[in-house]
C-alpha cells in the first residue's frame, strides 16, 4: 500500500489539516514533507494532529539536507500512523 504524502509549504496551518484527513481516509499511514522554513510548520501539523484528532499515533522522523538553488536546506519527513478520534469531525 502506498503512503499518501502532504508536502508543507508556505501557506497557513489551517489548509494542511484538512489534507492530512484526506490523506488518512485512504490510508492509516500518511507521510508529511517539509523542507527549509517549512520544516517548523510541518512539526506544528504533526503536534496538532497527535494531540487533538488522532487516537494512539505513532510518528517516525527522518531529518537531512539537500542543495537547492545553490544552498544547503534542511528535509523533514515525519510517517506518522493512527486512526481519527471519533469525537471530532
Amino acid at each position: 500500500m502506498a503512503n499518501e504524502i502532504v508536502y508543507v509549504g508556505g501557506k497557513e496551518i489551517k489548509f494542511y489539516i484538512p489534507a492530512a484527513f484526506f490523506a488518512l481516509s485512504k490510508s492509516e499511514t500518511i507521510k508529511i514533507v517539509a523542507r527549509g522554513k517549512n520544516v517548523k510548520r510541518a512539526l506544528d501539523l504533526l503536534a496538532i494532529l497527535k494531540r487533538e484528532y488522532l487516537e494512539n499515533p505513532k510518528d517516525t522522523i527522518v531529518v537531512g539536507s539537500e542543495k537547492f538553488e545553490d544552498k544547503w536546506v534542511t528535509t523533514l519527513e515525519i510517517e506518522l500512523t493512527g486512526k481519527r478520534k471519533d469525537n471530532r469531525v
